[in-house]
């Protein structure tokens, strides 16, 4: 039987596609509003960091929330998983990098935190499912014109 630690590496490094134009970074400086009474970011804000990952990484693929809408979808998260590993004290400048790692069926991005040290001290990921705006029923598998503007992207950048 595997150890814990390897169950936990398989979760969270399966053989995902690793390309550039997967990935997109933001940097943040934790500003002093997201920090708890301990001066430490409080948890349920590193989902807006990933949110601003997430927003320059489909921008690449110019599928953003206002392309999404205008093709008549929305793209609720259906499921997510965080990993804590370190803390982040208000003021410190963190990278946060988005890569999406599938997209046949569903849109898994993945999410990395690293300090100015270059520890991670987070990772995460979300599910992300399409539904048609009209009447909000599940459209089955990622669209063929989202697949083909990642494919795009994929071509054009080496």
């Amino acid at each position: 039987m595997a150890s814990n630690n390897t169950r936990r590496s398989r979760l969270w490094r399966k053989q995902w596609p690793d390309h550039a134009a997967l990935r997109s970074s933001v940097n943040i400086s934790v500003p002093f509003q997201d920090a708890d009474p301990t001066g430490l970011a409080w948890h349920g804000n590193y989902f807006r960091y990933y949110d601003s990952a997430r927003i320059a990484l489909l921008d690449k693929f110019n599928f953003g929330y206002r392309e999404m809408a205008a093709m008549g979808q929305i793209w609720p998260i259906v499921d997510t998983r965080v990993r804590y590993l370190r803390s982040i004290p208000f003021g410190e400048t963190v990278t946060v990098t988005a890569q999406l790692v599938e997209w046949e069926f569903r849109l898994r991005i993945y999410y990395e935190i690293t300090n100015t040290q270059a520890q991670r001290v987070n990772e995460a990921y979300t599910v992300q499912v399409p539904v048609a705006a009209t009447d909000e029923s599940l459209i089955i598998g990622v669209p063929e014109t989202v697949q083909q503007l990642i494919q795009t992207l994929l071509e054009q950048t080496p």
